[in-house]
């Protein structure tokens, strides 16, 4: 089996357990003291087996991908700033006290850039990044650190799921965001998955990043995303 048909074979298994066990979710818990700002500390992408790829891996493809990312991160920071004031991540992004809570990407994810920088991963454990979960140290400190009175995680995941009508390709994004309070405690932890508009193709042929299908995935995040922001609101309001 080839490369891309065994990247393809994992994403869609992937999504067909994604399909069946995972649900849209919440877990809330009112925060002690009322949530004035946050910062988005965070931002991951997985690409399932390279799904998502360039003809070769070539360099437009890559922009395509980093461009999306970026304006995925300028979406999420100002849907939250209609609700809650935000340090924007190109503030701090390279700062030495950000920074060096992070570690090394080893999980070979997506990570978009802000003024040249990448956003960091504050845990080396997949399980942690799937979960958008921090430890209550290292929520802490970037609280004071950021002196914000909480902090954003947000992991994402790209994927295709088959159409069980018409048989064709749809974009797939799951996405899980978390919210940590100043005390090192989740205040809000939910996750929703949501497809693309359009169609990427007929089954099983190859998904190549284009102007088109890469705002598939992007759109199928904001969806998901607009369904959490709703109840992030009515958690974090006072």
């Amino acid at each position: 089996m080839g490369k891309w048909l065994a990247g393809l074979f994992v994403g869609f298994t992937l999504v067909a357990l994604m399909a069946g066990c995972v649900t849209d979710s919440v877990a809330t818990k009112k925060p002690n003291a009322p949530i004035a700002k946050v910062a988005l500390v965070s931002f991951a992408v997985t690409n399932w087996g390279g799904i998502v790829s360039g003809t070769g891996g070539d360099a437009k493809a890559a922009e395509l991908i980093n461009r999306t990312l970026s304006e995925m991160v300028s979406y999420t920071e100002n849907r939250l700033s209609g609700f809650i004031r935000i340090s924007k991540a190109s503030g701090f992004v390279g700062s030495t006290a950000y920074r060096n809570l992070g570690v090394k990407n080893e999980l070979d994810l997506l990570l978009p850039k802000e003024n040249g920088q990448p956003f960091v991963l504050f845990s080396k454990d997949n399980e942690d990044v799937i979960a958008a979960r921090l430890s209550p140290a290292v929520a802490r400190k970037l609280c004071a650190e950021l002196q914000v009175d909480a902090v954003v995680v947000v992991y994402s995941e790209w994927a295709v799921t088959m159409g069980k009508t018409v048989k064709a390709q749809r974009a797939m994004a799951r996405v899980v965001i978390s919210v940590w309070d100043s005390n090192g405690d989740p205040v809000f932890i939910t996750r929703a998955e949501r497809t693309g508009t359009g169609v990427l193709g007929a089954p099983y042929s190859p998904v190549v990043a284009n102007e088109y299908t890469i705002g598939q995935w992007s759109s199928a995040y904001i969806r998901a995303f607009d369904q959490i922001t709703a109840q992030m609101k009515a958690t974090l309001k006072p």
